[in-house]
């Protein structure tokens, strides 16, 4: 009982507080506006009901005939355009960087297994049978050389 009659007191506050300061005016384009504070230097007065949403068109300037103001709509379509512009920058930056990590992480495996080449007594690979075969100095010197070519490729300008 105690919480309902909280529930309705608060109620009743925020009730005369939402329509206590919405004050009217016209501008001097004629143009009438809604806020909760009065225009400094122009007379305003608090009407009776609170504005209903108006679709109206915009009113054209005496410029040629250009719109004085974008509506909600065109301001909203705008946004969000903006919006989808930036997010697609943002997933091409992402990219961008992802592309240039594997690029990194690609020069740098092609570098260690030069490394590798070059510093093993032995080097062997599997054959289609899951054997193991050895290289000789030919073949070493043939995949050294096409691993040096794979860094020039791959890590040009680091």
């Amino acid at each position: 009982m105690r919480s309902r009659a909280l529930f309705f007191a608060l109620l009743v506050v925020t009730t005369a507080a939402s329509g206590a300061g919405v004050y009217k005016w016209v501008d001097e384009k004629g143009v009438t506006h809604f806020s909760e504070l009065p225009p400094p230097g122009q007379p305003a007065r608090k009407p009776a009901n609170a504005p209903a949403p108006q679709d109206q068109a915009v009113p054209a300037a005496s410029d040629g005939g250009q719109p004085a103001g974008k509506s909600w709509q065109q301001k909203e379509t705008e946004f969000r355009q903006r919006q989808i512009d930036r997010d697609a920058a943002a997933r091409k930056q992402e990219e961008q960087e992802a592309a240039a990590k594997r690029l990194q992480r690609d020069c740098m495996l092609a570098r260690k297994s030069l490394e590798n080449l070059q510093n093993a007594n032995a080097v062997a690979r599997y054959d289609d049978r899951g054997e193991r075969v050895y290289l000789g100095d030919k073949e070493r010197t043939a995949l050294i050389q096409q691993r040096k070519q794979e860094i020039e490729a791959r890590c040009s300008g680091k």
